[in-house]
């Protein structure tokens, strides 16, 4: 599939399905049909659904281009997406600073797989020149004039290993209920 082609199909199908293009960029929301898949196989837009639910989640059509070769032959069946697109404000309140400007603006993804030398090779056949970050875990590819790389993998330091951990938004929402939880126990227990 190119890019002409995967346009076409998304404007075709964006009001039947609940998302917008925009520019070079898929938008929808929690309210958009998530089963939908937007190059016809593999992920789904529940699968690329951003972690903060009050604002829409934006997908450069080149990073779901992407993914459609990628996922072309089947290969990575165990593929999920760790981190799409975060708002400025929810990158700040998770975060502690706004400046992941790729995943703010929808032009970054964090890939998940077993087979993360298999999805490196992948990417690099499919991928346009971007970053490429690669991790124990899988894939950053982010949206970038210039082409750059790095591997993660060796990295043992503390700082890698609390990324490592931090980087899973489903862990970062467990502990993010776990604190409001002892917060309210805690308000409870002073109420008394």
């Amino acid at each position: 599939m190119n890019k002409q082609e995967l346009v076409s199909r998304l404007k075709a199908d964006q009001i039947e399905n609940k998302f917008s293009l925009d520019g070079e960029y898929l938008v929808f929301d929690k309210t958009s049909n998530l089963k939908y898949q937007p190059y016809g196989y593999g992920l789904t837009l529940g699968d690329l659904l951003t972690a903060n639910p009050v604002s829409n989640t934006r997908i450069n059509v080149a990073l779901l281009l992407t993914l459609s070769g990628v996922q072309s032959n089947e290969a990575f069946t165990d593929l999920k997406v760790l981190a799409s697109y975060r708002s400025p404000e929810y990158d700040l309140l998770n975060f502690g600073q706004s400046d992941s400007k790729l995943y703010t603006k929808g032009d970054a993804l964090a890939l998940a797989t077993k087979d993360v030398n298999g999805l490196l090779a992948a990417v690099k056949t499919h991928f346009t020149p971007g970053e490429i970050g690669v991790y124990k875990w899988g894939l950053h590819i982010g949206r970038t004039k210039e082409a750059k790389e790095w591997d993660k993998r060796l990295d043992t330091s503390i700082k890698q290993k609390a990324l490592d951990f931090l980087i899973n938004d489903k862990m970062k929402n467990i502990l993010l209920i776990g604190a409001a939880a002892a917060a309210g126990w805690f308000f409870f227990i002073r109420k008394k």
